[in-house]
């Protein structure tokens, strides 16, 4: 078979959550499942040889992981095209729909997660591909059909569970009406109770059992299942005692007559709870990979690997079936491991530094042991091999970068006639960070108005209409997808505070309401935390990451968010709150407050209180001129305030267009305290995601810190390194940094703005 099976996504018509991404959709998965993307033709299994990775795609939200999936759905399992249906054993899960369909807990002793992800990976991918056949879980579906059919009298959920499993084990098509239940399948395998009494539960898994061993075709099949259970359960035994496996020989073969309750034993243990329970979770496991590995779709390795998708894995579901598997991975001899491709993604924090860990605070690193890539390795080299014995070494872990510039510049191209401001392309990326979603809502918008203004400059994009929205906001529209629209005035509202204690504040005069049956602001810290978008309880600012935070900060500052609480209010408040924690500390713990006093103040408006205080500091004889410095970049990313003319009067203060102004409003101010004034409104209007910083303005930042070098006591030589490298950084569009002395300061002037 030669001829296509649908065309794949091209580079020209590519959804842009998928920009950058083809190391692993063109290159990666194709030789992984042995099948090439465009045509119905097999490719030698290469990459990784017998021992395949789980491969872990990691991003923010919106960072176009689900999309990923659909791509390699769309090339693996189409739904339309000339040949719709699998082109190899395929399985798609969303474990955290699966986690809320599941209903797991105490009162449900015949579900787990582990089992409800069995079930759903044995009806998928059991589906007839075109060509190759079907996979059969005859192993698996026995264990599962045990564990699921025992129930205590009256107890609903336990029965809607076995009647849900019972009909999917078997085949039974989703949209079959009336869907058959568990007794219309097994009941008749029940021995007749004596005096038409009710049947007794315990032999309802034995029921189901035989009933599905009965109906195997060939005999030798329920032999064999039966045996592959004897043979693990004393491999299970021999690890226990320190022996090597088959050190008690060959377990002696079960009588047909004891096969059903040999199986159904699997239902006792599993009811058992706890490490009885997770011992039966790990021999389902490994039936299903004996299943996939030996089926008689695997025969002489003619057809594909069978390729699993697992979105949304970092949920409970995820990790705990993540955690079965890449476990009896590791236990599997070299020779004897499953084929199956996993693709899964995992929901990672921001995109600060400190944030790059899988937990929210970076501690919880769910796989230690996983190996690390990029994109563009895999794209030149994918060779991969299990560094260690540890579950966790068989993850490989991709990183989902950001776009670049360059995609963002072929959104924007494709409209010829559209006409907007030269700079809106870095505008955009310095605004969402590369984020995808945020890229393609936002361009979409720019293009859409193009098509209809003269001209469309950067410092509108954040008010751009979503298209075809009827007036909605693109921010409100990007909001409602990352975050939801339920809390929305409150996450606007804390997206203007440093910390949970000042978010408390905030909640104490405006937020009398609980989120999560929470306090307001606890429950907004929680949730935040759990979604990835901040760090935990430490975490600073209050919502960690910037393209977040940006839109609610604007949200605030456009009036649309915050409802009934006023921009200089809610930082008034903020201000006073910093000012107080302040005069009651001292050293460094001082300074970090006065700075978020400052910064309130000039998102306020209040820019001479600001430049006044800055200049004092400047001028103290015991002063530091690298505190005065992290103040000073501290300060200069707070938010602008509201108002169009934002952009234009400070660019006119930077330049010194305004010199003259200033010294009639203040006849004493001298010439230092003119280049503090100046050096405070250059840095802020580049701090803003919006606004472009040129060369002259960069250049007027790094004058003004040289003269101010040759006025410090102290600092002459601090000063003047800022004046070499902050121009630099601000043309770069980098991070200002910092004396090496303090390496732990040089993401802090990362404030919410």
């Amino acid at each position: 078979m030669t001829g296509p099976f649908g065309p794949a996504p091209t580079a020209d018509n590519q959804i842009p959550e998928v920009y950058a991404r083809q190391p692993v959709l063109r290159r990666l998965v194709p030789r992984l499942v042995g099948l090439d993307r465009d045509h119905h033709r097999r490719l030698p299994h290469h990459e990784f040889a017998d021992d395949l990775p789980v491969v872990l795609l990691g991003g923010r939200h919106g960072t176009g992981k689900s999309a990923m999936l659909d791509d390699l759905q769309q090339a693996y399992a189409p739904g339309t095209g000339p040949w719709p249906g699998p082109r190899v054993p395929f399985a798609r899960i969303n474990c955290a729909e699966l986690q809320e369909r599941a209903s797991v807990g105490p009162e449900l002793s015949n579900n787990s997660y582990a089992v409800e992800t069995l079930v759903e990976l044995v009806a998928q991918l059991s589906r007839p591909v075109a060509g190759f056949g079907r996979l059969r879980f005859p192993c698996t579906t026995a264990g599962l059909l045990a564990v699921v059919s025992a129930r205590r009298p009256g107890n609903d959920g336990e029965l809607r569970v076995a009647d849900r499993h019972a009909a999917t084990l078997l085949g039974v098509p989703a949209d079959e009406r009336p869907r058959p239940t568990w007794d219309t399948l097994f009941r008749p395998a029940l021995p007749a109770p004596p005096d038409g009494a009710s049947p007794d539960p315990a032999g309802f898994p034995e029921a189901a059992v035989r009933t599905f061993l009965g109906g195997q075709r060939r005999l030798l099949t329920a032999r064999r299942l039966v045996a592959w259970y004897e043979t693990h359960r004393s491999e299970a035994d021999n690890r226990l005692r320190g022996l090597p496996p088959g050190a008690s020989g060959q377990p002696r073969p079960v009588p047909a007559a004891e096969r059903a309750p040999f199986v159904a034993r699997l239902c006792q243990e599993f009811h058992q709870g706890r490490g009885f329970r997770r011992g039966v979770e790990r021999m389902l496991v490994a039936a299903f990979l004996e299943d996939a590995r030996y089926g008689p779709f695997r025969r002489a390795n003619r057809a594909p690997r069978p390729l699993v998708l697992l979105d949304n894995a970092h949920t409970d579901a995820g990790r705990d079936f993540l955690e079965l598997l890449l476990e009896q991975r590791a236990r599997s001899g070299r020779g004897a491991r499953d084929r199956i491709v996993v693709i899964a993604t995992e929901l990672h924090g921001d995109d600060s530094p400190a944030g790059h860990g899988d937990a929210p605070d970076g501690g919880d690193v769910p796989y230690p042991e996983a190996a690390r890539r990029s994109l563009h390795d895999i794209g030149t080299d994918a060779i991969w091999t299990r560094q260690s014995t540890a579950p966790s070494a068989g993850v490989l872990l991709l990183p989902l970068p950001p776009l670049e510039c360059e995609h963002l510049e072929r959104m924007l191209r494709r409209d010829d006639h559209a006409s907007f401001d030269p700079y809106i392309a870095n505008a955009l990326h310095d605004l969402t960070r590369g984020h995808p979603m945020g890229a393609r809502r936002l361009c979409e918008a720019v293009v859409d108005r193009a098509r209809t203004e003269e001209w469309v400059a950067a410092g509108e994009l954040l008010d751009l209409v979503h298209p075809g929205g009827a007036g909605e906001s693109v921010v409100w529209r990007l909001l409602d997808t990352l975050v939801g629209s339920e809390n929305h005035d409150e996450l606007c509202l804390f997206s203007l505070a440093w910390d949970r204690e000042a978010a408390e504040r905030l909640a104490e005069r405006w937020v009398p309401r609980r989120i999560d049956g929470l306090p307001a602001a606890d429950g907004a810290a929680d949730r935040l935390e759990r979604e990835r978008w901040s760090r935990g309880p430490g975490s600073r600012p209050f919502i960690t990451d910037r393209f977040l935070r940006a839109l609610l900060v604007h949200q605030m500052r456009s009036g649309r968010g915050g409802r009934g609480v006023d921009w200089s209010g809610a930082h008034g408040l903020l201000a006073e709150h910093h000012r107080r924690r302040a005069e009651g500390r001292s050293g460094r713990a001082a300074r970090d407050e006065w700075s978020r006093f400052l910064w309130h103040r000039l998102a306020a408006g209040e820019t001479r209180e600001v430049v006044d205080r800055l200049h004092a500091e400047f001028l103290r004889q015991d002063g530091d001129a690298l505190d005065w410095l992290h103040t000073l970049r501290t300060v200069a990313h707070a938010p602008r305030p509201p108002g169009d003319d934002w952009f234009e009067r400070c660019q006119e203060v930077a330049r010194g267009h305004r010199d003259l102004l200033q010294l009639r409003a203040d006849p004493g101010a001298g010439l230092e305290k003119q280049a503090v004034n100046r050096l405070l409104h250059a840095l802020w209007y580049a701090a803003d995601e919006l606004a472009e910083a040129d060369r002259p303005l960069a250049d007027r930042i790094g004058q003004d810190l040289s003269f101010l070098s040759a006025q410090h006591l102290t600092g002459r030589a601090v000063l003047a390194q800022a004046a070499i490298h902050w121009p630099r950084s601000v043309r770069d569009g980098g991070d200002w940094p910092l004396d090496g002395r303090r390496q732990d300061d040089r993401t802090s002037g990362r404030g919410a703005r």
